[in-house]
């Protein structure tokens, strides 16, 4: 029929959209139509007749189809949609489920989690593993397409009827299937094509195309905006900064700063304000301490940019005493990671001798990789107590297990000859009483190889 032909092409041409601005793309995969015996075999087994609009395009243009799309790293997506990433289609006629029997199962310790999927016929379902079913228990053949979210137990009105889903969200350029992709969309009578968010969506999906570097490297906003979407700076985006004016790229970043809500957004923007601005921003820095506005920025931004932006004596003095003056009873080791890594510098080294405790692979192993330790450092922590020694047996374990060319590249320091190496962790293996430790050993004895590929 034409009505399903223009959605296929509807969706191929959503597809090729995607495609040219650097998307990630499944094709569509379209399966055998359904046969009338089929879709009779099925409703006897499902204990309920199937809604029209559902078994017409079963019969008309397939009983299975998939496709899916994200937009690529490179696109800038407005903020009122930032929860947006992807988009698909998805049905398989053979995984129909009664949700009857789930229901029942979910029951447990006297809670009725799963009550609203009685009555339920499961069609699809998210990425996450929430549930798009036919909502049986309403009067007339049709039935309408809901939502169940299997962490609330609660049940969102989507459609009038399959058909009306798939015409709806095809208007909305096949949005991504979990409820916080569509939600924007909403309203108590399910996917609302008139309201203005669906008309702002549709006017940017229209007009959207990747942005590159080149389109943004000398506006100082967009590329601001740029990076910020992508999460991360490289060496070209720092480059591109650098070239501005510091007292305007700091009072840029100030206010992006402010106005950003997302951790991972201000934690971008500092990045830039440490890598590019430096020593430049240090009075700024300096008085988040002054001041002790914990509340302005997150203590771990502000740990970072201390040791990016103050001298580096007084950075890492300062990071060292709040992390020092928070703990109860002994520093944890993911607080100290979260505070101290990236930053390598022998100094950590020294300062996690005397705060590094059990167990060690809570932060500890890994910020002992990061903070770039020298062989001399490696040598004297065998020596040093079983806190000490568990704590290098797990960041040598870490830096194999990283799959990286060049393993020791990667932890900073360089390694000596195989022989004195070989040697180093035989005599390290000799002081373990556990099994667990005495196996990674013979691991690395095992692979040792791997830290010398070139």
């Amino acid at each position: 029929m034409d009505k399903y032909k223009n959605l296929v092409k509807k969706w191929e041409q959503i597809l090729i959209k995607l495609e040219r601005n650097n998307g990630t793309v499944q094709p569509i995969n379209i399966g055998e139509k359904a046969t009338i015996q089929e879709i009779q075999i099925k409703e006897k087994e499902l204990g309920y007749n199937l809604p029209p609009s559902y078994k017409s395009i079963i019969l008309n243009l397939s009983k299975s189809l998939s496709f899916y799309y994200s937009f690529s790293e490179g696109t800038l997506i407005p903020d009122e949609f930032s929860e947006i990433f992807s988009g698909e289609i998805y049905w398989d006629f053979s995984e129909l489920q009664n949700l009857d029997g789930l229901a029942e199962d979910l029951v447990e310790d006297g809670e009725d989690y799963g009550k609203n999927l009685r009555g339920k016929l499961e069609f699809s379902h998210a990425g996450n593993g929430d549930i798009y079913a036919f909502d049986m228990l309403v009067e007339g053949e049709e039935k309408p397409v809901v939502y169940w979210d299997h962490e609330e137990d609660t049940v969102t009105y989507i459609a009038d009827s399959f058909s009306e889903y798939l015409e709806k969200i095809t208007e909305l350029n096949c949005v991504g299937s979990e409820i916080w992709q569509i939600e924007y969309f909403l309203n108590k009578n399910g996917i609302d094509l008139t309201g203005l968010k669906a008309q702002n969506w549709k006017q940017w999906f229209d007009s959207f195309s990747e942005t590159t570097l080149d389109d943004v490297r000398n506006k100082i906003d967009e590329l601001i905006t740029y990076i910020i979407s992508r999460k991360k700076l490289d060496t070209d985006t720092l480059k591109s900064l650098s070239l501005f004016n510091k007292y305007d790229l700091f009072e840029k970043l100030l206010n992006y700063l402010h106005k950003c809500e997302e951790y991972i957004d201000k934690k971008v923007i500092c990045e830039i304000i440490g890598e590019v601005l430096g020593t430049y921003a240090k009075t700024w820095v300096a008085n988040l301490w002054e001041f002790n506005q914990d509340n302005q920025l997150d203590t771990r931004l502000r740990s970072f940019l201390s040791i990016k932006c103050l001298d580096p004596n007084i950075g890492l003095k300062l990071v060292f005493q709040y992390l020092e003056d928070h703990a109860k009873r002994k520093i944890n080791g993911y607080d100290a990671l979260s505070h101290l890594t990236s930053n390598k510098s022998s100094q950590i080294i020294v300062w996690m001798e005397r705060h590094v405790s059990f167990p060690v692979t809570e932060g500890w192993s890994e910020l002992f990789i990061e903070s770039n330790p020298s062989w001399n450092d490696i040598k004297r922590w065998s020596e040093l107590e079983e806190r000490h020694q568990v704590t290098l047996i797990h960041a040598l374990e870490g830096i194999l297990n990283n799959n990286m060319n060049e393993p020791s590249k990667h932890a900073g320091f360089i390694l000596p000859s195989k022989e004195e190496f070989l040697t180093f962790l035989h005599d390290l293996k000799t002081k373990q009483l556990l099994r667990t430790r005495i196996q990674i050993l013979n691991d690395l004895i095992e692979n040792v190889d791997r830290f010398y590929n070139a």
